[in-house]
C-alpha cells in the first residue's frame, strides 16, 4: 500500500497489484511531480477543471492524486486486469466513481474516447524500449487538447528520442527513476 500525498484525500493509504510488472511511483516522487507541476508557467490552468489520463495507470496513484488535488476528471488505462481489479478498489475507497472512467486496453495504442485531455502520466515498465514511438501516437492522436502537459517517468538511463515540436520543459532524477515533463510546441 502507498499513501496519496496530498490535497483532500491526504494520507489515505491505496492498494497495489501484487504482482512484479508494476511499480508503483513511490509517495515522495509523487510529491515532486505535483510541486512541479503546480509551480510550472506550462500548467494551462490549476489542477481544478482539468482532465486527465493516466496510461499504464498500475495503481492509479497518479491519477488518484490529481484527483485528490482538485482535477475534475480521470481516465486510467492499463492492459493488467489485476491492476484494473486495484484501481477500481482505490476509486471506491476514495469514493471517486463519478469522476473516473476505467478503460481495460493496451496502453501502447491511444484509446477511443471522446473525451480531451490536459494533463497525461506515462508510467510505463522501465524495460520498455520503443518509448518514443508510443509518446509520439498519443500525441498525434485527438485526445490531447492545446496545451496538454505530458509526465513520463523512467529509469534514469533510459534514452528518450523527441520528435522537434515536442520540448523537455523539467527534468528530476531521484534514485533510479526520472521524470521528464514534456510539452508539444
Amino acid at each position: 500500500m502507498i499513501r496519496i500525498s496530498g490535497g483532500k484525500h491526504k494520507r489515505k493509504y491505496i492498494n497495489t497489484p501484487h504482482n512484479y510488472n508494476t511499480r508503483p511511483t513511490s509517495s515522495r516522487l509523487r510529491e515532486s511531480i505535483f510541486n512541479i507541476l503546480l509551480h510550472s508557467k506550462h500548467l494551462p490552468k490549476n489542477f481544478i477543471d482539468m482532465e486527465v489520463i493516466d496510461i499504464f495507470a498500475g495503481s492509479g496513484a497518479l491519477g488518484l492524486e490529481s484527483l485528490s488535488r482538485g482535477c475534475k476528471y480521470c481516465t486510467f488505462v492499463d492492459s493488467s486486469q489485476e491492476a484494473i481489479e486495484t484501481i477500481k478498489k482505490n476509486i471506491q475507497m476514495l469514493k471517486e466513481e463519478k469522476t473516473t472512467n476505467i478503460i481495460k486496453s493496451n496502453a501502447m495504442n491511444p484509446i477511443n474516447s471522446k473525451n480531451k485531455y490536459d494533463l497525461c502520466f506515462f508510467d510505463p515498465p522501465y524495460d520498455i524500449e520503443n518509448f518514443s514511438t508510443i509518446l509520439k501516437k498519443w500525441i498525434k492522436s485527438n485526445l490531447m487538447k492545446q496545451n496538454t502537459l505530458y509526465v513520463y517517468e523512467k529509469h534514469k538511463n533510459t534514452l528518450l528520442k523527441l520528435e522537434k515540436n515536442i520540448e523537455i520543459i523539467e527534468k528530476k532524477q531521484q534514485g533510479i527513476s526520472e521524470i521528464i515533463i514534456l510539452k508539444k510546441y
